[in-house]
C-alpha cells in the first residue's frame, strides 16, 4: 500500500484523524516498502534540522536540562505526550533527528555537571565543515593539482588567503608529525571563503588545515567523522579551524594541537 509524503508527514506529527492513523500503522506492520518510505522520509527530516546544528550547540538552560533529566522514560520533556498508538513511531523520529550520540553525550553532560553548563551535542556538523568535507573528497585524490599555490611561495599565500579571509593565515609546521607542506587554495564554506593549507606524509596520504573568520569561535577541540573522513576542529581568537583527514588516522588530534599553536 502506498501513501504520499502529506500523510506520512502528518502521521509522523500526530496531525492524522485515528482511522487513517490506523491504516497506516497496519501497513507498517506487513509492508517493508512502506517501512522504507517513513525511514527515508525520517531521515530527510534529519538532514533538514542539520541546518539548524550550531545552534544546538549552544548551552541548554538549566531549566530545561532539570526537565529532561526528570522526564519520565520514554516521554519527551516539555512536550506533550503523542496518542499512545503511534508513541514508538514519534519517539523513534525524535531519537533518529537528534542521533543517539547526541543523546547520550547530552546526558552525560548533564550528569557529570561541567562548570560551562549543560551542552547538547548537534545531530549534525556545522555546515561549513560539512563544505569543507566535500572538497577534501575532491581535492585530496589530486596529485599534480592538489593545491593551487606551491610551498615555494609561502609568503604570498599567507599574505593572500589571511587578506581574503579577513583573519591571519600561518603556515603551521607540521614536519614533527611526518608531514610536508605542499600549497594552499582558496575554498567556499558556509557563504564564506575558507584558507585550505595542504600537507602530505610518506604514504602519500593527505591532511588539511582550513580555517574561517568568525566573530564566534568554537569552544575547545571537537572530534568527529564525516564520511571517510575524521575532522579535529577548534577556535581561535578570530576564526575557527579545523584539521581534515582519513578516518582512522590516529594522529590527528596530535596534529591538532600542533597546528593550534602554531597558527
Amino acid at each position: 500500500m502506498s501513501f504520499d509524503e502529506t500523510k506520512l508527514s502528518a502521521f509522523l506529527d500526530g496531525e492524522l484523524p485515528d482511522a487513517e492513523a490506523r491504516e497506516i500503522e497496519a501497513a507498517l506492520e506487513t509492508d517493508p516498502a512502506l517501512q522504507a518510505q517513513l525511514q527515508a522520509l525520517m531521515e530527510a527530516d534529519a538532514v533538514a534540522q542539520g541546518a539548524f546544528a550550531e545552534m544546538l550547540t549552544d548551552p541548554v538552560p538549566a531549566a530545561l536540562a532539570q526537565a529532561i533529566h526528570d522526564a519520565p522514560v520514554g516521554a519527551v520533556a516539555n512536550t506533550p505526550a503523542p496518542p499512545s498508538g503511534r508513541a514508538w513511531l514519534v519517539a523513534a523520529s525524535v531519537v533518529l533527528a537528534l542521533g543517539l550520540g547526541g543523546v547520550s553525550g547530552f546526558m552525560a553532560g548533564y550528569n557529570q555537571g561541567t562548570s560551562r553548563g549543560v551542552e547538547l551535542a548537534a545531530a549534525a556538523p556545522p555546515a561549513w565543515l560539512a563544505d569543507i568535507a566535500d572538497y577534501h573528497r575532491v581535492y585530496a585524490g589530486q596529485t599534480r593539482h592538489l593545491v593551487e599555490v606551491g610551498a615555494d611561495e609561502a609568503d604570498h599565500i599567507e599574505t593572500w588567503l589571511s587578506k581574503t579571509v579577513g583573519a591571519p593565515v600561518r603556515i603551521a609546521d607540521l614536519r614533527s608529525h611526518g608531514l610536508t607542506f605542499e600549497g594552499g587554495r582558496l575554498l567556499v564554506a558556509a557563504g564564506k571563503p575558507v584558507a585550505q593549507l595542504m600537507y602530505t606524509d610518506a604514504q602519500g596520504g593527505v591532511v588539511a588545515l582550513c580555517l574561517l573568520q568568525s566573530d564566534s569561535p568554537a569552544d575547545g577541540f571537537t572530534t568527529r567523522q564525516i564520511g571517510d573522513f575524521e575532522m579535529v576542529s577548534w577556535g581561535g581568537d578570530t576564526a575557527n579551524f579545523v584539521v581534515v583527514g582519513d578516518a582512522g588516522r590516529a594522529d590527528l588530534e596530535a596534529i591538532a594541537q600542533t597546528a593550534a599553536i602554531d597558527v
